[in-house]
């Protein structure tokens, strides 16, 4: 079973890697788009494997899959940067959500550290 905070290191590590982006968009090919398409059904999974209601997991599951549909149809409108910071706060939505969830975590304490502004902090007691 996928744990709240692992769910919440992998977004944070998505995260990262789309801002990575935002200097140069033109950088983001379909190949890398669809890395990034692949991590994100990844975070689906575990999501799909949290202890969460029916409600709230699909919630979480469609906004995931909001992400990969701008990053897989590149021509909705949007300029690069615009897609890129969709994508961006999608996932931290989904972040943000899920952090608020009080979800059981694995035994003892575990702690994920900031590593950038793109920080999903997970502090389980």
């Amino acid at each position: 079973m996928s744990s709240a905070c692992s769910v919440l290191r992998r977004i944070e590590e998505v995260s990262q890697a789309v801002a990575e982006f935002l200097g140069n968009p033109a950088a983001l090919t379909p190949a890398v788009a669809a890395d990034l398409i692949n991590q994100i059904e990844l975070i689906r999974g575990a999501v799909r494997n949290l202890p969460l209601a029916s409600g709230p997991k699909n919630d979480l599951l469609r906004r995931l899959n909001q992400a990969q549909f701008i990053l897989q149809n590149g021509t909705l409108g949007l300029s690069a940067i615009e897609q890129l910071l969709a994508v961006l706060q999608i996932l931290q939505l989904s972040a943000f959500k899920l952090k608020n969830r009080k979800l059981p975590c694995p035994q003892g304490f575990v702690v994920v550290h900031p590593s950038n502004r793109f920080n999903t902090l997970c502090v389980c007691r």
